[in-house]
């Protein structure tokens, strides 16, 4: 026991996007939550007002909202109230959802992002601000991100509802497929 010890591979971390995404998420509420509690204490105690710490708040909790919305729909985590669904064959569920997605979710956000495209057109070009007096610039990159989004959402929703196999499904699930 006391001669060498034999050699251990060192395996690297692997890097995850997933869990990236999940640390930047989890970073971004903490800091909703820890700034939230400074604009209150300035407003409420020390009566100073900070127009743009509630402009931050609200481009937090816009990002915190809007970033994980494609990943939640290409991994099917979206929650879901359904009365009847569990009960129908996996085939069918299959159907529905296809048809939510072609022919509710790809035409809305398609239409959104057409829509958006002369609103984000004229806040560029102006540059535009915050619409709070003494707020933060850059309001023009929120609706960027907002058009980006509606894009990214149809697009997912295309590939989603025209692919072969609608989701990845775990092994009990592929089963009850069968």
């Amino acid at each position: 026991m006391n001669g060498p010890t034999p050699f251990k591979s060192r395996t690297r971390p692997r890097f995850s996007f997933a869990g990236s995404l999940r640390g930047l998420a989890a970073v971004a509420v903490i800091s909703l939550l820890m700034l939230q509690i400074v604009v209150v204490a300035l407003r409420y105690v020390f009566s100073i007002g900070a127009p743009w710490a509630t402009d931050l708040l609200t481009y937090l909790f816009f990002f915190i909202v809007s970033l994980p919305l494609a990943g939640v729909l290409l991994r099917n985590e979206s929650v879901r109230v359904d009365v009847m669904n569990q009960r129908f064959p996996p085939a069918l569920r299959d159907w529905i959802d296809r048809i939510a997605l072609l022919g509710l979710l790809f035409p809305a956000m398609a239409w959104a992002a057409w829509k958006s495209v002369p609103m984000v057109q004229t806040s560029w070009r102006v540059l535009e601000s915050s619409p709070t007096l003494g707020g933060l610039p850059g309001f023009f990159i929120l609706k960027t991100i907002t058009a980006l989004l509606f894009v990214t959402l149809a697009v997912v929703a295309l590939i989603l509802g025209l692919r072969p196999r609608l989701y990845r499904r775990n092994p009990s699930e592929e089963s009850d497929a069968t």
